[in-house]
This record gives C-alpha cells, sequence and structure tokens, in this order.
C-alpha cells in the first residue's frame, strides 16, 4: 500500500502561480513505494551484471555527465513488468492528477543511475519528458544515498542565472531524500534539478520515464537533445513517429475554426 511522506505543488516550489508547459499541479511527492522486494532485487542485480559490460555505465562522456544504462527496460526484463503494471500507473496517475503512460521513445522510457562518490553526479538540468519516477535500488554510506535537489525557483530564472557564471544556493534547494523502500514522482520538465555529490557509499537508481496521456505533446526531447545520448539510428524513427501523433493528437483537441487555420 503507498503511503505519502512528502508532497508539493510546482506553484510552491518555482513560485510561479500558473505554467501553461506544466500537465499536472504536482511537483513532486514521496511515498513509500510498496513494489515487490524480489522484484527490485532482480533489477538490481542483473543492473550490476549490465554495467559490467555495457559502455554507457562506465562512460561519463554524455550529456549531463551521467553514468547510467538507457533503455533499461530492454536489458532487464523486470523493469519491464514494473513499467508497465496498471496498478502501478493508475495510482502514480492519481498522485499527478492527470492520466500518466509509458515514454514511447525506447531510449529515453527509462534508464538505471549510478551514483559513486567523489564524483559531481550531475549537472543541474529540466527532464525531456513530463514525469519520471525516480525509485533507489540500492544506497549505502552516510548520506544513505543522498538526496536529489531541486531549486525553488522557476526553471528559466535558474538556467539564466547557471549560464552567467553564477552559482545557486544551497538554501534555494529542496531537499528530497532518496531511500530504498521509497520513490519519488516529480514533474522534472518543470523543475530545475541534480543530485547531492556522496562523500561515501553509492546510490542505484531505476527512473521510470512517463508523459500525460492528454497532452503529450507537452515534451522537452527534441531529437537534437536525445543525439546527445543516442545514435540517430536508435531514436530517430520512433521520435518522428510520435511527433506525427504528438501533432495528430494536439489537431484533434482543436475547434473545426482554430484547425482550419493550425
Amino acid at each position: 500500500m503507498l503511503r505519502i511522506l512528502e508532497q508539493r505543488d510546482l506553484s510552491s516550489v518555482t513560485g510561479q502561480e500558473r505554467d501553461v508547459d506544466a500537465v499536472s499541479p504536482l511537483g513532486y511527492v514521496r511515498y513509500v513505494h510498496g513494489y515487490p522486494e524480489d522484484l527490485l532485487e532482480d533489477i538490481l542485480n542483473e543492473a550490476r551484471r549490465v554495467a559490467e559490460y555495457e559502455w554507457e555505465a562506465r562512460s561519463a562522456d554524455r550529456y549531463l555527465k551521467l553514468r547510467h544504462l538507457r533503455a533499461a527496460h530492454e536489458l532487464i526484463p523486470a523493469v519491464q513488468d514494473l513499467m508497465y503494471d496498471r496498478t502501478r500507473l493508475k495510482t502514480l496517475s492519481d498522485l499527478a492528477g492527470v492520466e500518466l503512460e509509458p515514454y514511447p521513445i525506447t531510449r529515453a522510457a527509462s534508464h538505471i543511475n549510478f551514483y559513486q562518490p567523489g564524483e559531481v553526479p550531475i549537472e543541474h538540468h529540466t527532464d525531456g519528458a513530463a514525469m519520471v519516477e525516480l525509485i533507489p535500488l540500492y544506497t549505502s554510506g552516510n548520506a544513505q544515498g543522498g538526496a536529489t535537489l531541486i531549486y525553488q525557483g522557476t526553471p528559466e530564472h535558474g538556467r539564466w542565472a547557471l549560464q552567467r557564471g553564477q552559482t545557486l544556493p544551497s538554501q534555494r534547494h529542496a531537499r528530497v531524500p532518496q531511500r530504498t523502500g521509497h520513490a519519488v514522482l516529480m514533474q522534472g520538465r518543470r523543475l530545475l534539478h541534480t543530485a547531492q555529490p556522496l562523500e561515501d557509499g553509492e546510490r542505484i537508481t531505476l527512473v521510470l520515464v512517463m508523459r500525460s496521456a492528454a497532452e503529450p505533446w507537452k515534451d522537452g526531447n527534441s531529437l537534437a537533445r536525445l543525439l546527445l545520448d543516442d545514435p540517430l539510428d536508435a531514436v530517430r524513427d520512433e521520435w518522428l513517429r510520435d511527433q506525427q501523433y504528438q501533432a495528430d493528437r494536439y489537431r484533434a483537441r482543436l475547434t473545426p475554426t482554430m484547425r482550419s487555420t493550425a
């Protein structure tokens, strides 16, 4: 049974009363997830095994300098079981206040992130897709897995400051702990965030990516952004098909008068 530990609306985090690019009023919610322990253990063991030979997990020379496995649900069948679980999707949709669906571009739909001590784990960023669920599979060390740090301001303001060489003060960040047994659902496309560096220990986190079924066009994953992580042949056809799907869905919402001028 899911039990909520902490929840904040998007507006309370960013200070922006209305965000036309948001898909939901939710900023983030942290909860006891209740997912089967043996399923998550299988995912963790397979992630460690795959990471021994998977190039992406050993390289930090990709977008955001993050060590991770992409398309984790193709590498590890148990990830796919959780990703498409109807009960999970219904529960997360209820939390978000909008219907959520798994992200349709395979390479960007699920990740397993590896956070190591002594590294700057990930740069400040917003996600491409609307929503992500962060599920820590393993944590160790004094920080017990550390935290996601969310800038308390609009992402546009935060990026503006960073582009001018400014540092975002630590007191302007909300600290969202990452613990095994817990998960975080966040509207990462509209929250500028990073991860707490680890002084010791490590964290391995499963990331399941979702979007709004009603507004799939609210998506920041341009083809150019995907190519920062993925080869063209791996994403081009899916991305093009999804662009057409998004356009069809958007046009279907328009009135006949609006449609004739769109």
